[in-house]
């Protein structure tokens, strides 16, 4: 039996954590995986992207990372300087995003893993892996699962 966990342990925003956690992730599954390049900095943020720049609508973002597959496939995970969470999929000169304001509202919070799960299940596809094989890598660790269960500890009327 573990001991209880203390809602106040964690001193960073939800929205922190869970991006950090992501990109912890994504380094861990690209160092790993064979073909698979990682970039903290995102130089591959947005390589093909119509808007111009200066655009009012183009996405500023404050901190991006990206997960490159060996078809050039890109996963990227990061928050916007307007405080979005995004997390999107480029393959082709399409881009997929999954965007969130909501990040740090518990009751949200089965609608964003639901869209998570969707978008990283996008790229597997898009990537060649097998399915939930990226997936199954946040779903199952501990960090994560941690993550989860305070949102929804955090969720239920008091």
């Amino acid at each position: 039996m573990r001991p209880p966990t203390d809602h106040n342990q964690f001193k960073e925003p939800f929205r922190d954590q869970f991006i950090l956690f992501l990109k912890e992730v994504l380094r861990a599954f690209a160092t790993t995986t064979p073909g698979y390049a990682h970039d903290k900095r995102s130089r591959w943020a947005y390589a093909y992207n119509p808007m111009p720049d200066g655009d009012a609508e183009k996405p500023v973002y404050a901190t991006m990372a990206a997960l490159r597959a060996p078809n050039f496939a890109a996963l990227r995970v990061g928050v916007t300087e307007g405080g979005q969470v995004v997390v999107e999929v480029e393959y082709r000169k399409l881009v997929v995003p999954f965007i969130t304001n909501d990040v740090e509202n518990p009751v949200e919070f089965p609608k964003i893993q639901k869209g998570f799960r969707q978008i990283i299940e996008h790229f597997e596809r898009m990537a060649g892996i097998s399915r939930h094989g990226l997936f199954d890598r946040f779903a199952s660790d501990p960090e994560y699962r941690q993550l989860a269960e305070q949102r929804r500890s955090d969720a239920r009327p008091r």
